[in-house]
Order: structure tokens, then sequence, then C-alpha cells
């Protein structure tokens, strides 16, 4: 169950880090649905909640569709049992167990399952994971799916607090500033039934006859008014009793148990007909003198719905309908106070001393819950400051220190009176804050609403640590933004240990390289070497030429081969040469149609897809021009059946909320070009491993495995990046991004075709070479071009004949790394005596120098090693003719 992060523990803890900040069911769900899957382990993730006597599949993530957004009854589903039960239904085989409905699971591809009960205390909910092979269940996974559920719980338990807080707060400031009683208590009843998730909620209002025992219905929330018409008033029943007598809450997960249910003749019970009632929660609404006004009633027809949190926030609420209550009563007396003329003067001294009095007691009950706000931040600021292995501080929006916690002091060294009005650039190297680093954090911050990232930062004392960052943007209710909140952890000695095996992994693929660079070679001198004895024995035989040329032939294939694995070496490894020059990708795909089709064959359709007003790349084109006929024959061996393959160019600006997902790119305009199959995909576990040099799924003899690796490293080298999606059975798509050049490009050409080989024209060159047989081979490729020759072992040596009198020469043909003086600093001096001289440079690794960002600078004439004669012949006559 390992995973591409070291296992499921960081992706748990990285789900309980998002659930913690969940502020709403959905958010909650977007976790399980995004996360659950890699840390359980299995082929299918499930969200259920029930909806009265149904579960509600309200998300799923799994390898084919099951019930998302589907409803079944909860005696007919695993979730409703385990729901139903509140313990886990582990069935490590579906078709052996009674609880799984058969019939349903059938055309699916799930085999063995876990559904787990979600006790949130809210609401019923519950987590499945499906897997697709019988027997797959293994305690860790199951107690990985625990973890999670309790998670989950507290997160539904906190968004379900805090939607509580806002309704009840909400609730307060409506009915405080409304005088209408009929509204307020409508308001107070209607907050109950969506805070408690009752079915239906009634306040009845506290009018007592003078048999003792009349209620009135004075709101109703949840059903029409209708349903109660046909019924008498509730009366003073053992169970309605204790709530018109003000004594207390009275919470029932079933009324119908309760001991005082059922003693209401002539009726046992509820009457015939009525709302059926399981659940049940009462609350009086009393007076600040007492008086008890009412009560508010909720029920619900399941049992269990209501907890011991809706008893405290409804005994909230009802302080507020209380409060208002009086207020509105107040109001209304008094209107009628100042109708009746009679004793006016009287009634309002009285008035105004209830005010008074009032007043005081409000001004009281404020002191006192201003008292708990100040304690209440005093014990947030003591936790914010006790947590040390964070640091915690705010910035205001333009990126000030406002806010300082201990764990910040201990981490960056800074004591709060030190940083406090400083700018939070102070924390980054100094090559990062001339990069602009701290304004790109906080601009991608407010554009995406987060920044997130990893990089060295400094002390107090300027030592570097290696830290983890979080930048969330705060904005107001307006949606003003009025600063950030930035969480720094300290991660060096975390970095170190991974550092450790980045560094085993990258001993291991270099032992993987230089295996498969043995092995090709070893291959490829065994034809050269092999052939050439071939022709060697052929020729002493003396009649057996056409043998010894073909010998000598297939000797030189192998050479070809040898050279072009090297090159492909050297594009992997960003070393090739490029010589860039301004592309239209669109131009160039139209241009290449006929040669893919061919290389394609009959049974794949090939579809270009050209976008409208196509931005200039900057490119090498005949490097170009093999990516795209590799990643094509690519494509086509994963149809072997046939199928289509796409080929799509299109402009693609990449801003700030793009890089902040992905931090290995620029922001900027790019030109897209992309390839898609309709293949047979790739898993999870290919796809991390296709950039990889001799790493092929392909059968032997079929691939070098260096060919992604050639194109991977051709667009690192071009300034771009690769992207890859695939799945298995459902094809490959590669996307080549490409920087977008402001110039206009040329016409497109085609691939350069090697022309004849050139003759001489009585010219003189100087070879300067420090390895015997390559300077012999390069002075007799040019004698026998008719070129008149002269030979230096070294740098000193060659300096010589330039300087030496009558010595005609027209072009200086020279290594580049050679002992004592290099060919770069040969050339310089040679120049400097012959201002007019043609030079031509030879290497066999093109990091020796003349590189500039992966390209040739300019005005550098490089032949690189090994070379051919018609290369080398093609590349004097264009030096030599201008």
């Amino acid at each position: 169950m390992k995973g591409e992060n070291g296992g499921p523990w960081p992706r748990l803890f990285a789900a309980a880090e998002r659930l913690a900040k969940a502020r709403s069911l959905s958010d909650v769900v977007d976790v399980v649905r995004s996360a659950a899957r890699g840390i359980i382990g299995a082929q299918g993730i499930c969200f259920v909640t029930a909806d009265g006597d149904h579960c509600h599949y309200v998300a799923e993530d799994a390898i084919e569709p099951l019930w998302a957004g589907q409803r079944f009854l909860m005696s007919e589903c695993v979730s409703g049992w385990a729901m139903l039960h509140g313990e886990p239904a582990i069935i490590p085989d579906i078709w052996r167990d009674p609880r799984v409905p058969q019939t349903a699971y059938a055309p699916t591809f799930v085999k063995s399952m876990v559904m787990m009960p979600v006790d949130t205390g809210v609401t019923e909910a519950a987590i499945g994971a499906y897997w697709d092979r019988v027997g797959a269940i293994d305690d860790f996974a199951v107690a990985l799916l625990e973890q999670l559920a309790r998670l989950v719980a507290a997160a539904i338990r906190n968004v379900s607090l805090q939607t509580s807080f806002e309704i009840v707060n909400q609730t307060g400031a409506a009915v405080a500033a409304d005088q209408d009683l009929e509204r307020i208590v409508q308001t107070v009843t209607d907050a109950g039934v969506e805070l408690t998730g009752a079915e239906f909620g009634a306040f009845f209002y506290n009018q007592v006859g003078e048999d003792g025992e009349s209620y009135m219905l004075y709101t109703l929330s949840g059903v029409e008014r209708e349903a109660f018409a046909g019924f008498p008033m509730p009366r003073n029943t053992a169970v309605f009793a204790p709530t018109f007598a003000g004594q207390g809450v009275v919470r029932s997960n079933d009324i119908r148990l309760d001991a005082r249910y059922g003693h209401n003749p002539p009726h046992e019970g509820m009457p015939p007909g009525h709302l059926p009632v399981a659940s049940y929660l009462a609350v009086p609404v009393v007076s600040h003198s007492g008086e008890v006004h009412g009560g508010l009633f909720f029920g619900h027809r399941l049992p269990g719905r209501f907890s011991a949190e809706h008893e405290k926030i409804l005994a909230g609420i009802a302080g507020h309908a209380a409060t208002a209550i009086d207020n509105a009563r107040l109001h209304a007396q008094a209107r009628r106070e100042i109708a009746a003329r009679a004793d006016v003067e009287a009634e309002l001294r009285q008035l105004n001393a209830t005010l008074e009095q009032r007043i005081e007691q409000r001004t009281s009950e404020i002191q006192r819950a201003f008292t708990r706000l100040e304690e209440s931040e005093q014990r947030f600021g003591k936790l914010v400051q006790g947590v040390t292995d964070y640091a915690l501080c705010m910035l205001d929006a333009s990126g000030i220190i406002t806010n300082w916690n201990a764990g910040a002091e201990r981490i960056k060294g800074y004591a709060a009176e030190e940083i406090l009005g400083r700018h939070f650039s102070i924390f980054y190297t100094p090559a990062d804050r001339e990069a602009g680093m701290p304004e790109r954090t906080i601009r991608i911050a407010s554009v995406a609403g987060r920044f997130e990232a990893e990089g060295w930062r400094m002390r107090r004392d300027g030592r570097e640590y290696w830290a983890n960052i979080v930048v969330d943007a705060i904005h107001d209710e307006q949606g003003r933004l009025i600063g950030f909140a930035k969480v720094t952890r300290d991660l060096t000695e975390k970095r170190a240990i991974e550092e450790q095996l980045r560094q085993a992994q990258k001993m291991e693929a270099v032992g993987q390289l230089t295996g498969g660079i043995a092995h090709d070679f070893n291959n490829l001198l065994t034809v050269i070497a092999g052939n050439i004895e071939l022709a060697e024995r052929a020729l002493h035989k003396g009649d057996e030429q056409d043998k010894a040329l073909r010998a000598v032939g297939n000797a030189m294939k192998g050479a070809e081969r040898a050279a072009a694995l090297t090159q492909r070496l050297l594009a992997f490894s960003r070393r090739q040469p490029l010589s860039p020059k301004p592309v239209d990708l669109g131009q160039m795909t139209d241009g290449l149609a006929e040669l893919l089709k061919r290389s394609l064959g009959e049974l794949i359709r090939l579809d270009i897809r050209r976008g409208e007003g196509l931005w200039a790349v900057e490119a090498d084109p005949n490097q170009m021009e093999s990516t795209l006929l590799n990643l094509a024959v690519n494509a086509r061996d994963a149809m072997a059946n046939g199928g289509i393959l796409t080929i799509e160019t299109v402009n693609m600006p990449l801003d700030e909320a793009y890089v902040a997902r992905h931090p290995y790119v620029v922001a900027g305009d790019y030109v897209m070009i992309a390839v898609a199959d309709t293949g047979t995909g790739m898993s999870q576990e290919t796809l991390a491993k296709i950039f990889e040099p001799f790493f092929t799924t392909k059968e032997i003899g079929r691939g070098t495995g260096l060919g992604l690796s050639q194109v991977y490293g051709f667009v690192k080298q071009s300034g771009g990046h690769i992207e890859v999606q695939s799945r298995e059975g459902q094809g490959t798509t590669v996307q080549l991004f490409l920087p977008r050049f402001t110039g206009k490009a040329g016409p497109w050409e085609g691939a350069r075709v090697p022309g004849a080989d050139r003759q001489a024209k009585g010219e003189t060159i100087l070879v300067v070479e420090d390895d015997a047989g390559v300077r012999a081979y390069s002075a007799e490729i040019l004698r026998d071009l008719g070129y008149r020759v002269i030979e230096a072992a070294d740098g000193a040596a060659a300096l010589r004949l330039v300087e030496r009198r009558g010595q005609g020469i027209d072009l200086l043909f020279t290594d580049v790394v050679m002992p004592g003086m290099s060919g770069s600093e040969l050339a310089q001096r040679a120049l400097a005596l012959r201002p007019g001289l043609k030079v031509l440079f030879t290497s066999g690794y093109t990091r020796d120098g003349f590189m500039r960002d992966g390209r040739l600078e300019a005005g550098i004439a490089l032949l690189p090693k090994p070379f051919a004669l018609g290369d080398l012949a093609g590349q004097i006559r264009r030096l030599l003719d201008g």
C-alpha cells in the first residue's frame, strides 16, 4: 500500500489537515473523494449519508461507475446495515454474505468490501471501500478506514457546530430587530428545525385555561398547518407538563419507549393519523422574569436523531426567543399604554423604571458576555502560542507581519518585538529576494487563495533551513483582501533523510543507465568489430570483394546506430547542441502529415487539429520533427488493432493559478502540442517510469527505452515542459508546452536532407587533433576530397604552423578538448594572427564549450563526433564558400 509519498500515513495526515479546515459538508466529501482511495489502497470509495429511511450515495470514486447520487432503502444495502448497527461491515467475499444485495453488485467489479459507519452525532453517514478481488481486505486497511471515519466524523461535527453558531447568531439578530411576535416565533421555530434536522417543529403558546390544560398552536415548521388541524391541542400530560412548567429540556431517542408516554386517555400514545414521532425534543421558552412563554417541540419519525449538542444549541435559541417575546410584549404594551390616555403619566413612569431595570440587566449580561469573549480570545491566544512545531504568523495585505507565535520564534529565531511590523521577505535568501519570490508568493496567494511551496529560508542568525510554507489569503465579509495567514514547518531533518533516499535511488538509476549503455554498446561493438574482421578475412583471400563490402556496410550501420544511441543519451541529459529557429508548429504538423500516415499504417486514422492564430515557438526544427515522429510511433505500437491518433496545436497561456499547482512551470504564453492515441494506455506504475532511460514495455528488440527520454530532454532543453495523462484501456495523451516566440516564424521547409560530397577547390586545411586515429581519419577524408592537409597533434604545434610565414591556411579544423591548449584558445590566438581564417570545431561532448542554455553560441561552427564524410565535407564547404 505504499505510494509515491512513502505510504498511507502521510496521505492520511494530509487529509486530516484538509478536514480540519473544512467549512461545509461538501468540503468534507471532496476530501473523501480525492484522498480516501489512495489512503486505503482500494479500487473504489463511496460516501453515504442517511436520508430518512434511505441511504444516499453522495459521492464515489471507483474504477467504474456504481451508484453516485442514488438512494436505496437502509434495510436493503450494506451502508444502511452499518449505519443502523453502528459497526463496520467487513465482507471479504460479497457472494458469501447475506447482507449484500447480490443482484445489485453482480454487474460491478466489487468482490470484497468494508462499510465503516461515521459517528458524527449529527447525521448518520458511512464510508465504503471496494476491492476487485476476494479476500483483499486486511486489518491495516480496516484500521486506516476507521481512522479516516473518525477524522470525517470530527470534521462533520465541526462543520455542524460552525453552522449552528451561524444560525443561532443570525436568528438572534433577526428576532432582536423584529417587533412582530408571530414572525419572531416562526423564525425561531424554523431555525430549530434547521439546527436539529427535525422533520417538523412547533411552538405552543402557554395559554392556561380554567382547567389548566389549554395550549394554542402558535407556529409550525416542516409540515403544513393542516397536519395538526384535526387534533386537539396538547394537554397537561406527563410528557408535555415538564416543558410547559419550565422544568427543563426533555429529549428522548424514542418517545414511544419513555415511561411517561402512553398514559393520556382516551389515547395510548399519539392519536390515530398523527404525524409519526420517535425522536423527541422539547425546550421551554422562559422569560427573564421566570414566566414560561411556551415550548418549542421537535420530532422525527426515526429514533436517535437528537443529541445533547442539540439541547445546548436550542437552549440558546429559546433564550433569544424569550428575550424577543419579552421585547415584543413590551413594545405592544407600550402602544396600549400610550393609547390609554387616562393613566399615561403613571404608567409611563412605571415603564421607564422597567426599561431602566431591563437596560441595567441587559448591560450586565452584555458585560458578562464580553468578559466570556475576552476569556475565549485569551484561551485561543494561549493555544496558538502553545504550538511550537509550526511557525504561525499573520500578515497584512502588503506582507507586513502583524502576529507572531512561539513556534515562529523557535524556528526563525526572532522575538515578537523584533519582527512585528517588518516585511516577511526578511525570511528569504538574498537570491530569492532578488528573484522576486516574496512578491510572487503574495501574488499567487491573492489570485489562487493559497500558495504552498518548499525552499530554503533564513533564520535570524543567518543559517538556512529547508521549510514548507503555506500562505492562505484572508478576506472580509465583502470579499476584500485584508491579509494572509502564514504557516511554516522546519523540514531540514526530513529533507536530509529524503536526500539520502534520493541519493540511493540516483545510484540505482546510474546503475541501470550504465548497464543499459554497456549492453547496447557491447552489442554494437560486436557488430562493428565482427564485420570489420569479416571484411579483413575477405580482403586477404583476394577474391571476395562483395563479401568484404557487405561486411564494411554492416559495420557502418552498427557505427551509425552507436552514434544515434549517443545522440539520444545527449538529448536525455539535455547536452545535445540545438540550433533553434522560429517555428510554426501548425505548419510543421501539416507538413509531416504524409510521413506520419506512412509510419502509422492503414489501421490508424490521423486527425490533425490546428488552433487559430497559432503563436510561433523557438525550437530546433529537426529535433521537433524527430520528437513528433517518436511520439507517433509509440502511439502506433499502443494501437495494434487500429485506432485514432490526434495531434492538436493550440495557444495556451499559463497563469499564476496554474503555476501554484505546478511549481516547476514559469507563468507565461505557451504553445501546446498534444499527441493523443486511443490505445492500450498505461498503469500508474508504468506512467511513473516512462522518462527513465532504457525503461521500455516493448518486447526485446523492439525498443531501446530511450525514445521518451530523448523527448523529455529536448523539451526541457528548449525551455518547455511535458505532461502525460494515461489510463489503462483509455489511451494516452502527451502534451508538450513550448514557450511563445514573440517574433515571426518562417515557412516550414521540412527536414534538411544531406547533399552530395563536395570536392575541394585547392584550399589548405590545418587538422589539429590529439587522438592519432581520429587525426589520421580526418586527414585521409580531406585528402580524398582534394584538400591540401597539414596535421598537428596539439595546439602549440598548430600555432607554430599558423605563425610560419608563407604557410597558406584557409581553414582550421580543431578538436575542442586537448592537453595544454584547448581548441577554443587555439582559435582565438590563430584568429589574432590571421583575422580571415575560417574555424570548424569538433567534439565528442557538447558540454566541452560553446553552449549557452543548451544552444550553440552565435557564430560557432561545431561538428559533433562521430561524423561521416558527407557531414564533414558539407560543413567545410559552407564555411569556405561563406
